[in-house]
């Protein structure tokens, strides 16, 4: 059977998309390990503006599984219990009346 082939990103990830992801990656896997955006963007060196903007792009073009929750910040969805609870974020930040 021949192997699913991955779906291209529509471009290369900017740098500091990059350095975004591998450090999510590398210490931010799972809701228990969520940082805050505040604290991740100082640690970037990024402004909240700019890392809200990189998290953006990584989530919509690149198609990351990436969740930033109000009370576990942001972190990468690695099992059913994280992506349930991007959901129900999801869809509390979507519902009528908010």
């Amino acid at each position: 059977m021949a192997k699913a082939k991955k779906r291209p990103t529509r471009r290369p990830l900017t740098a500091p998309e990059a350095h975004l992801w591998i450090c999510l990656r590398a210490f931010h896997q799972g809701h228990r390990a969520g940082i805050s955006p505040a604290i991740l963007a100082s640690q970037l060196g990024l402004s909240e503006r700019r890392l809200s903007e990189a998290l953006t792009a990584l989530v919509k073009i690149h198609g990351r599984p990436i969740c930033t929750h109000p009370d576990h910040g942001v972190f990468v969805i690695r099992d059913t219990q994280d992506a349930a609870l991007a959901q129900r974020c999801r869809a509390y930040r979507t519902s009528p009346g908010r």
